[in-house]
């Protein structure tokens, strides 16, 4: 029985991309219980003749699929092998290894390396669909329960613009994206997020960080401040002499409540509350320091920059110059600044004098940049740490999509 390719060509190409499911197996009987599932004969599904080695040589040709079965009979070191295959596939490929051993050492080892599942031959169709329809259930389940992605701002100091630029990443992702978005002001005695959209923050935000037990759906729903289209706001402006407390609980479940109805939540926090919230800096998807070019501004930035790298070490962790050019005398050149810093400057957004008129029509100053070198680099900055794209995905895509055509 030849086995080179049970659909589509001979072999892997370089500038084609691969089906969302890819099987090697160097045996006939394993082949058919697979294409007995996944119907091989179908566009999107090929079975291929090989084992671990030949799957990882193929995939470096070509994108990883989104589910991979492999077999791992011939491979001297299942797990070291299994490593290197899935750092090359990348997180997005599930891949399910399949192995003549019954040996729950064996098996942890693969789990441990990146394989989904390890499943004993010979394997029945029935094996394969339950485990299949499993894992599918599962991450479809992990993807619904953390559905918002978080992007925490700093200001490395007061006028640094950090609060501008947190407005302007939630109106991106809002007007230019077409995600949802919750912009949350955790000053809540001077805090400008609401004052950026010309909007009353009303008094919500207080109330739910206050106290986490009344923190649920409905009094989100109820605190959220709506600004139109895909954008919502929740901070404050309480009264100077009244101290507030925020709870780091009731944060906590405010914003795995707010993940979701919101495809993003974007936060401004300011920066004596980086100690107290190093959960929450954890936790970020993404996190920008933002800074101007002064002395000032470069001690807070080495300062602030070396405590998160000790406490959180964020791999989505980007410096922010804002308002280069503002203080010209004033100011370090880049070059100097790094220097010192012991650290690159990820973005720099000029300052654009004529976009603060967009402040006095309660719109972000990124509304009045949006043809501006500024208005390209805050888009850069907000595809970066809320990890969007100018394309919206399909929200059923992959193999999934597949799933439904598993043979009964």
């Amino acid at each position: 029985m030849n086995m080179a390719l049970k659909s589509g060509s001979a072999g892997p190409k370089a500038d084609k991309s691969q089906p969302a499911v890819l099987a090697f197996v160097p045996d006939s009987d394993t082949l058919d219980a697979i294409c007995r599932v996944v119907p091989g004969a179908r566009r999107g599904v090929e079975v291929r003749e090989g084992g671990i080695a030949d799957a990882a040589s193929t995939i470096q040709l070509a994108s990883p699929p989104s589910l991979l079965i492999v077999d791992v009979t011939d491979t001297a070191s299942p797990a070291s092998d299994m490593a290197a295959l899935k750092a090359t596939c990348g997180e997005a490929t599930t891949i399910i290894a399949l192995g003549p051993d019954n040996d729950v050492g064996l098996y942890r080892s693969l789990i441990s390396a990146g394989a989904t599942d390890y499943l004993v031959k010979p394997i029945t169709g029935q094996e394969l669909r339950r485990t299949i329809l499993s894992i599918s259930h599962t991450e479809m389940a992990d993807e619904e329960k953390r559905s918002g992605r978080i992007v925490v701002v700093i200001g490395s100091r007061g006028g640094t613009g950090a609060s501008s630029l947190a407005a302007g990443i939630a109106w991106l992702l809002a007007h230019e994206f077409g995600r949802h978005a919750a912009l949350v002001d955790l000053d809540l005695h001077f805090g400008t997020a609401a004052l950026s959209f010309d909007v009353d923050p009303g008094n919500g935000l207080r109330n739910a960080l206050e106290d986490p037990e009344r923190i649920d759906s409905l009094l989100v729903a109820s605190a959220l401040v709506n600004c139109g289209d895909n954008l919502y706001i929740l901070g404050g402006e309480e009264p100077i002499d009244e101290a507030v407390h925020i709870d780091t609980e009731a944060l906590g479940r405010l914003l795995e409540e707010l993940r979701q109805v919101v495809d993003t939540v974007v936060i401004d926090l300011p920066r004596h509350r980086i100690a107290s919230n190093i959960d929450l800096l954890s936790a970020a998807d993404g996190i920008g320091l933002v800074t101007d070019l002064s002395i000032a501004g470069l001690r807070d930035a080495m300062r602030i920059r070396k405590a998160l790298e000790r406490s959180v070490g964020h791999p989505n962790f980007k410096i922010v110059a804002n308002r280069v050019g503002h203080a010209k005398g004033g100011e370090l050149s880049v070059a100097e600044f790094e220097k010192s810093l012991e650290a690159k400057i990820d973005f720099q957004v000029q300052e654009v004098p004529q976009a603060a008129k967009a402040a006095l029509d309660g719109k972000p100053l990124t509304a009045g940049m949006r043809h501006r070198a500024s208005g390209a680099a805050v888009r850069a900055l907000t595809t970066t740490l809320a990890q969007v794209v100018e394309v919206d995905e399909p929200k059923q895509h992959g193999w999934r999509g597949l799933l439904g055509k598993l043979k009964q």
